[in-house]
């Protein structure tokens, strides 16, 4: 009889915050709160070409390798308009695969400054198939460019 008490008063227990969020309309799931939009990622030329952030920067971007499964480096190099190499900017990177969201997504990684003056990330290949980086370029703690390219391994 006791035990019995006891998993009644459980269950009674555990089943209260539920009821209570169904008193107040709450369905499982669903998110109460607005919606955030995510950030749009237009396509971008393929590598070696001009990616123009404004009127002030462009940037070049490649690989260190034909993308392929293991670890490849995503280089990329920000001038101003008059063809100055420029670091004052921080740089950061998504890699994944589209047909697959989140399986294989790294989320933002920070690029690392090379001593030459060149944005750094490895990025790994772990699967065949389609790939998409969505680098996000930011100044002064604002985000002044968003961009993405997809390929094929």
């Amino acid at each position: 009889m006791k035990r019995c008490l006891f998993y009644i008063l459980i269950l009674v227990t555990l089943s209260l915050p539920c009821g209570i969020l169904y008193a107040q309309g709450h369905k499982p799931g669903v998110s109460t709160s607005p919606s955030v939009a995510a950030p749009d990622f237009p396509a971008m030329p393929g590598p070696g070409k001009k990616v123009f952030i404004g009127n002030n920067y462009y940037f070049v971007y490649g690989f260190d390798k034909k993308p392929k499964l293991g670890t490849v480096i995503l280089k990329v190099e920000i001038y101003t308009k008059d063809g100055k190499k420029d670091t004052s900017m921080e740089v950061k990177a998504d890699s994944g695969m589209p047909s697959m969201r989140g399986a294989h997504d790294t989320g933002d990684r920070p690029f690392k400054l090379s001593k030459k003056g060149d944005y750094l990330l490895p990025l790994d290949i772990v699967m065949p198939g389609d790939w998409e980086i969505r680098v996000t370029f930011s100044k002064d703690g604002k985000v002044v460019f968003r961009g993405s390219y997809q390929f094929d391994v």
